[in-house]
């Protein structure tokens, strides 16, 4: 199965960073997904660290596992993970293709 998430090589060179940083053991994984609390009817989305739990798909993007909640699938179907730098700002941006 095709990881339903786009993630550029500079979003998963900061995450790859930030496992090694936070010594993020190998039993987790990415943990991608939506917050349905999201206001407006706009969608926010989640990134973080995890464990697999049933339920969830399994994707391996540049060898790093991908968790997804199944019912999180669809929503992030065409969705762009990236890593951008500013000025003054730094952070992960999710955007719809």
């Amino acid at each position: 199965m095709n990881i339903p998430v786009q993630i550029t090589a500079k979003a998963l060179a900061h995450i790859k960073a930030i496992m090694v940083k936070k010594s993020i053991p190998e039993n987790y994984g990415l943990r991608l997904g939506t917050n349905n609390a999201a206001s407006c009817g706009s969608t926010s989305y989640i990134i973080g660290f995890d464990t697999q739990k049933s339920g969830d798909d399994v994707f391996i993007y540049g060898g790093i596992k991908v968790l997804i909640s199944k019912k999180e699938v669809l929503p992030l179907i065409n969705v762009t993970l990236d890593y951008e730098e500013g000025e003054d700002v730094a952070g992960f941006k999710f955007e719809k293709r």
